[in-house]
C-alpha cells in the first residue's frame, strides 16, 4: 500500500512541475527563438547568418557592406 501511495504522490508532483513550467512560458512563444528566423548564406564568402542581419542586393545576400561592395 505504501508503494502505491508513493507512486501516486510522485505522479502528482511531476504533473504539478510540468504544469507550472508551461505557465511560465507565454502562450504562442516558440520553443527555440533562434530557430524561428531564416538563415541565409553570404554570396561572397559563404558564411551563414540570420536574414535580419544580412545585406541584400539583387536577391543575393551578403554578410557585410564590404562583401556587397566587393561582389559587384
Amino acid at each position: 500500500m505504501g508503494k502505491l501511495l508513493f507512486l501516486v504522490l510522485a505522479i502528482v508532483v511531476v504533473w504539478a512541475v510540468l504544469k507550472s513550467y508551461r505557465k511560465s512560458r507565454p502562450p504562442g512563444a516558440p520553443r527555440n527563438a533562434a530557430a524561428s528566423e531564416d538563415m541565409v548564406r553570404c554570396t561572397h564568402c559563404g558564411v551563414h547568418l540570420p536574414r535580419s542581419e544580412s545585406h541584400m542586393k539583387d536577391e543575393k545576400f551578403f554578410c557585410s557592406d564590404e562583401h556587397l561592395r566587393l561582389h559587384r
